[in-house]
């Protein structure tokens, strides 16, 4: 660890015990624990399905189940990076709420198909996490992961994810637009679909990055 490092380590724990943040250790206790990766991915996922779905969905909404962008979709990419499996499982735990809550239209397919849909919503972003990182020669540490690497996972897990439920969409017809054979129609509901997940993702990991990367410059000066 540089000097540098260690000296903003320091001070991000004094900080914190200015404001009793480790008191008693319950900040470390809580990050230590088995169940926060199932805990936080599930939290965080539904925090921004509420802010995609109420605040902005005037605003981003293109046809039932498409936003443009889709900003939950760097949630489950930040949490599968962090977390690993874990991190998606509460993805999971998380899309299943949000769809009761926020995507009526789902709620008219079977059960198999909104744990389905669930499901990728999830795992789609591990799964092409681990394909990423096993092609580009990745530890399971991600040490050495770039942010090109990041925009190949960003990008196949859109794809995936947009696949499957654009699948589920037409198969259970959950709204008039998805009752069609149209080939081209349908092409272009699936690009829009890829397109929100990728600009969504890349949107929050961007402005994550950047503000992360101020912390850290305002803490070592």
């Amino acid at each position: 660890m540089s000097k540098q490092s260690a000296v903003a380590k320091v001070r991000s724990r004094e900080t914190a015990n200015q404001y009793g943040l480790l008191d008693k250790d319950w900040f470390e206790l809580m990050l230590n624990d088995s169940m926060t990766p199932y805990f936080l991915g599930a939290t965080a996922w539904i925090f921004a399905w509420w802010l995609q779905m109420g605040p902005f969905r005037p605003f981003l909404n293109f046809v039932p189940g498409i936003e443009l962008p889709f900003f939950p979709a760097g949630i489950r990419t930040l949490a599968v990076l962090i977390f690993g499996f874990s991190g998606a499982a509460g993805i999971f735990i998380g899309s299943l709420v949000t769809y009761f809550l926020y995507f009526p239209e789902l709620m008219t397919a079977s059960p198999l198909s909104v744990t389905v849909c669930a499901a990728a919503s999830a795992f789609s972003s591990y799964l092409t996490m681990r394909l990423v990182c096993d092609l580009r020669k990745i530890p399971s540490s991600l040490a050495g992961l770039t942010l090109g690497n990041i925009s190949w996972i960003v990008v196949t897990q859109s794809l995936l994810s947009a696949t499957l439920h654009q699948f589920i969409y037409h198969s259970e017809i959950i709204s008039p637009i998805y009752d069609n054979t149209n080939i081209s129609a349908t092409l272009f509901n699936w690009s829009a679909m890829v397109t929100g997940d990728a600009l969504g993702s890349m949107t929050v990991l961007l402005t994550l990055l950047i503000g992360f990367q101020l912390f850290t410059k305002s803490q070592n000066q």
